[in-house]
């Protein structure tokens, strides 16, 4: 789903029992523990995401990069979208944070480090989300 609000992702994630990750979820889920650049290692690979490089120019299917997954088993935590998550940008408590990078963005926004943010109002093509679950 794209070009939703981080309200409305909020809200679906929350009607399906679910909720968006934390800032930190989501960079250990892309990362793992070893904390490399991209979910699949230290290199960049355009077989492997969905970013500029690509030049598909639109989000692609979930499992189309099998290849890119991260070590928690994980699809697109680089390029394709970028995603809602709980967190405020900075203090100001204006913006959402974004995490991911899109199919829009070139190889530097889709590495697992990489903070973008967008007022939580805010809807585009290339801004959607993960839910994640809390487990009992």
């Amino acid at each position: 789903m794209v070009g939703v609000s981080f309200y409305e992702a909020e809200a679906y994630a929350k009607w399906s029992g679910k909720r968006l990750p934390t800032e930190k979820e989501w960079e250990r889920a892309a990362r793992g523990t070893d904390g490399r650049k991209y979910p699949w290692g230290n290199d960049f690979d355009l077989k492997k995401c969905n970013t500029f490089e690509s030049k598909i120019i639109r989000t692609t299917p979930v499992t189309r990069y099998p290849n890119g997954i991260s070590l928690t088993g994980c699809y697109d935590m680089a390029g394709n979208v970028g995603e809602w998550c709980q967190d405020w940008y900075d203090e100001s408590k204006s913006e959402k944070v974004l995490r991911g990078g899109s199919w829009l963005n070139n190889r530097n926004f889709a590495q697992c480090s990489i903070r973008d943010r967008c007022h939580p109002l805010g809807r585009d093509p290339i801004i959607g989300f993960r839910c994640v679950r809390t487990l009992d």
